[in-house]
């Protein structure tokens, strides 16, 4: 019978979101991200494509809620983003810094300039004014 209060326990150890954030701290390049796989896998008990899909998973939490906090900050309405987020590829990014392709603020700056695209394309700047004097 396994003792709660042991701090060896397997109920007791990290799991979640907390663990693959600290198993990150140890990490000091993108092309250390792809090693995380292995070890999400062991942390879970699943098969390498599902410690995958966790990973990119955890990625894609990440960079919503960096572009959420840069959005808010720069004026944006949380419904106009969320709107313009699902015409992001950010899934495929959260995959490339899973792969340690691309590290994650870099992913985060791509597709930040990508939403502010979106937003210039719904308001364009030369309206008919300034295209009839211009």
């Amino acid at each position: 019978m396994e003792d709660k209060n042991d701090p060896n326990s397997e109920s007791l150890k990290l799991r979640g979101r907390m663990a693959i954030s600290i198993q990150h701290q140890n990490i000091s390049a993108a092309q250390e991200e792809k090693r995380l796989n292995n070890k999400i896998s062991e942390m879970y008990g699943v098969d390498s494509d599902e410690a995958v899909d966790i990973h990119v998973n955890y990625h894609f939490d990440r960079i919503s809620a960096f572009l959420l906090r840069r959005a808010r900050k720069n004026g944006m309405l949380e419904s106009m983003f969320f709107k313009r987020l699902n015409s992001l590829n950010t899934i495929g990014y959260a995959y490339s810094v899973a792969q340690g392709e691309l590290p994650e603020m870099a992913a985060v700056d791509i597709l930040y300039k990508e939403l502010c695209n979106l937003h210039n394309d719904n308001h364009p700047s030369d309206d008919r004014y300034v295209s009839f004097y211009g």
